[in-house]
């Protein structure tokens, strides 16, 4: 009997060493993150609008380079020119953060815009549409899921390299103008200039996750580029129980996972387009929930471990 018992300990101890099986969401080590993400989106929203050259898209920009010095095994700053039709010409700027892992080959890159809409042009009142929006699910809940995954990559370092990349610029011109993507564009244009073997292996975008009614389609245009990155996020999703990811495909959106598609690297987005504060003053943090946030850390952050 007491040699069956001790059999049965060791055996559940090498399980448990050698990590098999899906971390569910409610395990220990999962949810020392939850609060992080959400402390991140305070922080975020308490910066004030985050859209380019406000006080606040400078913060943002000392927040992830801080957290990129203390996590990353290094942290690149890429400054890019944005030319304007009045001559001219903005300087933004990607910021990406390296991290090693124990497995050969190219870097999964996961990315998420860190700047805000400076127009609240979907607003109801006129008077109201020229105003910078807080952004609290559109541009900082991605921001904040990527910033605490950087925590996580430096404490688990069994997968791919992987690089975290805050985009600049994707929510920047006025309606109908064209001028967004501007961040990702760049980033995936100087990537035409180098060899393939330096391009990722894949691209993961992290966009408007925080919404407190949370419900993450399949977008088509993801389902077109990686078939297969797509059915391992969402079959992971159901695998942990994260009844947020649902099947079914639904919108067809062109964020920053569009230049990469556009250079035949695998790329989805994670999104809820249904948010009914988008480009509004209504996307404040009382619209955002901590288990939403949470909800999408979880399966990143165990999908990364079998990419």
């Amino acid at each position: 009997m007491r040699k069956a018992w001790r059999i049965a300990l060791l055996t559940g101890m090498l399980l448990g060493f050698l990590g098999m099986g899906p971390k569910t969401v409610g395990s220990e080590e999962l949810q020392s993150y939850s609060q992080s993400a959400w402390n991140y989106l305070k922080t975020l929203t308490g910066f004030g609008p985050r859209n380019f050259g406000s006080p606040g898209y400078f913060r943002t920009i000392d927040l992830i380079r801080k957290v990129g010095e203390e996590y990353a095994d290094g942290v690149d700053v890429q400054t890019f020119p944005v030319h304007q039709g009045n001559g001219k010409t903005l300087q933004m700027s990607n910021i990406r953060l390296k991290f090693n892992g124990t497995r050969k080959g190219p870097a999964v890159l996961i990315g998420a815009h860190f700047d805000t809409r400076p127009y609240a042009d979907e607003e109801s009142n006129p008077a109201l549409r020229l105003r910078p929006i807080l952004g609290a699910n559109d541009g900082g809940s991605g921001t904040a899921v990527v910033l605490t995954l950087a925590r996580y990559l430096k404490n688990n370092r069994d997968r791919r390299p992987v690089e975290l990349v805050f985009f600049d610029g994707e929510d920047y011109g006025a309606k109908g103008s064209g001028e967004n993507l501007l961040g990702s564009t760049y980033y995936a244009n100087q990537l035409r200039q180098t060899g393939v073997d330096m391009w990722p292996y894949c691209v993961i975008i992290i966009d408007m996750v925080g919404d407190r009614n949370l419900e993450i389609y399949k977008e088509t245009h993801s389902m077109k580029s990686a078939p297969w990155l797509v059915e391992l996020i969402y079959g992971t999703a159901e695998k942990i129980k994260v009844a947020q990811f649902h099947s079914q495909s639904k919108h067809t959106i062109f964020d920053d996972h569009y230049p990469f598609i556009g250079l035949g690297i695998p790329s989805v987005v994670l999104i809820d387009f249904d948010y009914p504060h988008w480009h509004t003053l209504e996307d404040t943090l009382d619209k955002c929930s901590k288990e939403s946030l949470f909800a999408v850390f979880s399966v990143v952050a165990q999908a990364m471990e079998e990419i």
